[in-house]
Formats: structure tokens, C-alpha cells, sequence
């Protein structure tokens, strides 16, 4: 590409699964790329610990199988569903992954960091400054770093003048860790719970843990005093606080369109793009697919910002038009538990109601 000051310099914040992707994808094609992280690695993040069935092919692109088994990642063969007391289990057609994100995003930073992307970590960004002939990301103790493009994969996009991804108004996400005793479906095993005004999903991870992620109305959260081992014992009865793991972690719930950027040299992935609701991993699926694919577009005609915007966009709403409302459909489905009931005769049937499923968020 010539001279360092002829490679287009692109700055990512996040160093999660969306801009690892999209940071690895530039900097093996000849792209100058820095990452700035604010979190310590390794990290615990809890959320997004089930990687979907639609992002196993994106996934195994940046880490082969056997990185991922030797890290202790777990193939996710079934599924079972929890309704009113009744239980169903599937072999779902394709396979997923389980990996915490501590071990995830570590693996994904280092693929990133060997494909020769320059990780800042731990940065805090304080403000990026948008001009004709670039950006400028300041960090929280002063530095100032030019680049080209700035790529906002920090979840909200809270840099990027268009602002913030909304989030689903009157949803909370909190998430913790489980050490579950035998027979409780912490293995290879993801357990979706239905419950009024809730659902919870677990899935096993590596070192004998399981993800414990649950989404419910904040009346629900109010009524349990915001005690997230109160508001799982409503939606699971059985479940006991001797079994959780470190302290719970409550956020808002992501969800929205697509969300234009809001300069020429600033893109946007992951959820700072455009979420779905946290049903059976697709929001992971979403980040590992856009980072890569925004890296794959840049790197293929640097320079033309506006375009490439434009078309992105356009991949991403692609993506996102039958995903959004399926997986929309699923989580308003689950939180409703008389709905669901009504529905057990289909899920009865799994080559209709899986592949129902699988076809409505994007698997297949």
C-alpha cells in the first residue's frame, strides 16, 4: 500500500465480538487498526455467552474449532423449552456454541492483536472529534489519536453524533453465573423458561459454569426489589441462591433498527448498529456477522465512506428484517406464558416449530 501515512488508519472502540471482528478483518488486509478498550481483559461479561447457530460459520472463520474446544467451549446440540411445568426437548438442526465471554472476547482480542491491530487496553475514550480529513478519538487522560474512520462497537455507539441505540422501554437484562448440581441442565444444554412478564435462558459454559441470562418487565424487577435471585426464583421456582456465582449485572435491553451514523467517517456495528431481542443468541450472531463484514467492505474500497455506508446499511437491514421481528415474536411469546401453552401443541412437533424457529431469526 506504500508509505504508513498512504494506509487508512482505522480506530475501533470496543473490544468486544463486533469489533474484534471487524478489527481482524482490517488489519490482515493491510489496514492500520487500533482498538481502544476501557475493561481489563480477561473480563466478565456474562451476556452473549450463546453464540447462535446463524454465526458458527463467522465465528469458526476467525476461531477454528479447535481453539474454541480447547478454551473450553461447549457444542450446543439441544434445546429445551420450559412452559407452565411442561417440558419439551430438541435436537436443534444445526449446532451452536456456549463460551463464556471472559474466555470469547479474550480469544477474539488476541486474533485481532495477531492479525496486527494495535489494542489499547485499558483506554477510556472521552469524546471523538469528526473533520473533513479524519477523526480524532481523546482519551479519557488527554491523548489525542488521529485516524480515518472511527468504528463504534461499544454497544450504544456513544460517540457517534446520531447517538445512542435505544433500548426496549420497560425491559431490564440481568445476567450472572451458575454452578448448577447434577441434572439441573447446566451442560451442553441451552434451557429456555417462559414466565408472566419474564423469560431466562441457561446454558452451560466452561469450568462447570452456566450462563444465567434473564429479561424482564421492571414492574417484575420493582416487585422483587431489584434482588435478581428473588425476581429467578419467580420465573424458575427451583432455583436456589446457593447456586449463583458472582454478583448479578443488570443493563437495559437493546433493541432497534438500524441506526445511520452520523458523520461520513463513522460506522457502526454490533448493537451500536442495530439490536434484537437477547433470544437465543442472536445479538452475538449480529456482532461477529457485522464486524466482519464492515471489515470486509472497507477494506475492499477505502475511501469511499459515503458508498460503503450506504451499503452496508443496506446488508444490515437485510439482515436484520426477518431476525428483528422473529426473535421480537419469540421474546413476546415467552414472557406470556398462557400464550405459549396455547402454542404447545406446535412445539410438540419440532419439525414444524424448531425450523419455524431457525427460519424466523436467520438460521436456516
Amino acid at each position: 500500500m506504500g508509505s504508513l501515512r498512504d494506509v487508512p488508519h482505522a480506530a475501533v472502540i470496543g473490544a468486544g465480538p463486533a469489533g474484534c471482528a471487524a478489527a481482524r478483518q482490517l488489519a490482515a488486509s493491510g489496514w492500520r487498526v487500533t482498538i481502544f478498550e476501557r475493561a481489563v481483559f480477561p473480563r466478565v461479561k456474562v451476556c452473549g455467552e450463546f453464540v447462535s447457530p446463524a454465526a458458527t460459520d463467522v465465528l469458526e472463520s476467525i476461531l477454528p474449532a479447535a481453539t474454541l474446544l480447547h478454551a473450553g467451549a461447549k457444542r450446543v446440540q439441544d434445546v429445551v423449552l420450559v412452559v407452565q411445568g411442561r417440558s419439551r426437548e430438541w435436537q436443534m438442526p444445526e449446532p451452536a456454541w456456549a463460551l463464556s465471554r471472559a474466555g470469547l472476547d479474550t480469544l477474539l482480542l488476541e486474533a485481532a492483536r495477531q492479525a496486527g491491530a494495535e489494542v489499547r487496553c485499558p483506554a477510556s475514550v472521552r469524546d471523538v472529534e469528526y473533520g473533513a480529513a479524519g477523526v480524532t478519538v481523546v482519551l479519557a487522560d488527554g491523548e489525542r489519536v488521529a485516524a480515518d474512520i472511527v468504528i463504534h462497537a461499544d454497544g450504544v455507539g456513544r460517540f457517534d453524533p446520531a447517538g445512542p441505540t435505544p433500548a426496549a422501554p420497560g425491559l431490564v437484562g440481568m445476567k450472572c453465573h451458575l454452578r448448577l448440581p447434577p441434572g439441573r441442565s447446566g451442560g451442553a444444554l441451552l434451557t429456555m423458561r417462559s414466565a408472566p412478564g419474564a423469560y431466562v435462558g441457561t446454558v452451560g459454559v466452561e469450568a462447570g459454569l452456566a450462563t444465567c441470562a434473564l429479561v424482564a418487565c421492571k414492574a417484575l424487577v420493582n416487585a422483587a426489589g431489584g434482588d435478581g435471585d428473588a425476581l429467578l426464583a419467580r420465573v424458575w421456582p427451583e432455583f436456589r441462591p446457593a447456586w449463583r456465582e458472582g454478583e448479578w449485572k443488570a443493563s437495559a435491553v437493546a433493541r432497534g433498527g438500524y441506526r445511520e451514523p452520523g458523520d461520513e467517517r463513522s460506522f457502526r456495528v454490533g448493537n451500536a448498529a442495530g439490536a434484537v431481542d437477547p433470544v437465543g443468541g442472536e445479538g452475538i450472531g449480529l456482532a461477529l456477522w457485522s464486524g466482519r463484514r464492515l471489515g470486509e467492505m472497507l477494506a475492499a474500497r477505502p475511501g469511499a465512506w459515503r458508498e460503503l455506508q450506504r451499503e452496508f446499511a443496506a446488508s444490515y437491514r437485510r439482515r436484520l428484517r426477518v431476525r428483528r421481528w422473529g426473535c421480537r415474536v419469540v421474546a413476546e411469546i415467552m414472557m406470556r406464558p398462557r400464550l405459549a401453552g396455547m402454542l404447545w401443541p406446535v412445539a410438540a412437533r419440532p419439525k414444524a416449530s424448531l425450523r419455524a424457529w431457525y427460519a424466523l431469526t436467520g438460521k436456516g
